[in-house]
């Protein structure tokens, strides 16, 4: 003892003893909650963004069973977990948040929910300009809206209800309904029935023309009791849609040559020698919408559905020609065409309504966007028709595809392709909160069902 008495006071003062390393902090346990309501496969939970809940997070769902007690200090250990269903967050709000589940189960009110791990950050996907010869890249949809019942004939997504966030409309024959944008739940918040008869909706718009931060809906269609085209504009009063205003002709957005939106009326009189008026844009004065000034002309543009303007190389109106041919109009004079067609869709009228009328086909829009060194590509619709060029005049298509082409120097080379499922009555570029720019898409099926597919531009 007196020996190791003496090694131990050897020791000097200044040398450290061996501490045991600590215990790593132990993770934080997954956040749960509740299911508060099921619709389908679709399922709202408590779990919130300030418990940090974030979409595309998995979680699970389950029922709590027997308690477990440690046999000799008798603590409890906690409950027996029955596992029912998983899914995924798809929209996470402050104070609940929406998912859908992976398969079909017995999801009920009450029953306890648990986050799963974070998802990965999105990684962003360039698609590189295919090499001479060779084919343009696939784009696959990164995320699919759930379909709805009906075969849409036009959409707008907007701010609608001035709170910052994004909702879509989508129109059917006489009929239109609104929705989140992006949304899991086909019940739509609100829908409006055009109380004529004899109407067809013909396309869908968005303005704030009075700068509020509050959209507006422009509803173009076809009174075919009057054989008159007319403009329905509605504005969102927190509950339903209402009736603002409405216009002569027909509405429609078209962008400049630096890639504004510019809201544009065209009206059509019943006159088979001069048909068509001319364009302007649409303006807001003393609270009333009408045609402003100066017109908008193009050579060889004579109807608002045909054609979005570019800077290629300059500005150039590119219009669909008769045949469908995409052909870039420069303001010197030159001009080049697709050998492909483009725009093709069964939403049609034949105007003056005399069979020896022109048929006019409401084609899908051709947005353009710009890169960071002004370089522009435009987005195209190919719809195919169930029969080849037999079915085509009656307006029968049941695939497509979505092209993104850019302007090479000597003309448009395709940067990507996307096949659809369907065909596209309309597509638009939005900016969407937390993720960006991306193109949105109006699939409809030969069900007759419609979904939005949207895509990284």
């Amino acid at each position: 003892m007196t020996m190791i008495l003496a090694l131990l006071l050897s020791i000097p003062n200044n040398m450290a003893w061996a501490q045991p390393a600590p215990a790593p902090a132990a993770a934080p346990a997954p956040e749960s909650g509740y299911v508060v309501k099921v619709d389908s496969l679709t399922v709202y939970l408590d779990l919130a963004a300030q418990m940090g809940a974030s979409a595309g997070q998995p979680f699970t769902v389950f029922t709590e069973g027997e308690e477990l007690k440690h046999p000799v200090t008798g603590a409890s250990l906690g409950r027996l977990e029955n596992k029912v269903a998983d899914g995924t967050l798809k929209e996470v709000l402050a104070m609940y948040s929406i998912g859908t589940l992976s398969a079909a189960a017995e999801v009920k009110p009450g029953m306890r929910a648990r986050l799963g791990g974070k998802p990965a950050p999105p990684q962003p996907v360039v698609a590189p300009a295919p090499a001479p010869g060779q084919a343009a890249q696939g784009r696959q949809p990164h995320w699919k809206s759930p379909s709805v019942d009906f075969q849409a004939t036009g959409m707008a997504i907007a701010d609608f209800k001035g709170d910052k966030t994004l909702q879509v409309v989508l129109s059917e024959t006489n009929k239109i309904s609104l929705f989140a944008y992006p949304f899991t739940d086909r019940k739509p918040l609100t829908t409006f029935v055009h109380p004529a008869t004899n109407v067809r909706v013909l396309n869908l718009e968005s303005g704030d023309l009075d700068g509020d931060g509050k959209f507006e809906l422009f509803v173009a269609l076809y009174n075919e009791t009057f054989t008159r085209f007319e403009t329905l504009i509605l504005s969102f009063d927190g509950a339903q849609f209402k009736k603002e205003a409405e216009m002569p002709g027909l509405v429609r957005a078209i962008q400049d040559e630096n890639g504004k939106k510019i809201l544009a009326v065209q009206q059509l009189s019943d006159d088979q020698t001069f048909p068509f008026n001319a364009i302007y844009p649409v303006v807001l004065k003393d609270g009333k919408y009408s045609a402003g000034s100066p017109s908008i002309r193009y050579k060889r543009v004579d109807f608002l559905f045909d054609f979005n303007v570019a800077d290629i190389d300059g500005k150039a109106a590119m219009y669909l020609t008769s045949t469908n041919l995409l052909r870039l109009q420069f303001e010197n004079g030159h001009y080049w065409k697709t050998a492909d067609q483009y725009g093709q869709t069964p939403i049609r009228v034949r105007w003056p309504a005399v069979s020896s009328g022109r048929l006019l086909e409401f084609h899908p829009p051709m947005p353009v966007i710009y890169d960071s060194k002004k370089k522009a590509s435009v987005f195209l619709a190919h719809n195919i028709s169930m029969l080849g060029s037999l079915s085509e005049p009656f307006g029968l298509f049941q695939r497509g595809e979505i092209v993104r082409k850019s302007w090479n120097g000597l003309g448009l080379e395709d940067d990507w392709k996307a096949d659809i499922a369907g065909y596209c009555p309309s597509m638009i570029v939005v900016d969407a909160p937390g993720r960006g720019q991306e193109l949105a898409v109006a699939v409809v099926g030969t069900s007759g069902k419609t979904s939005i597919w949207s895509y990284d531009p």
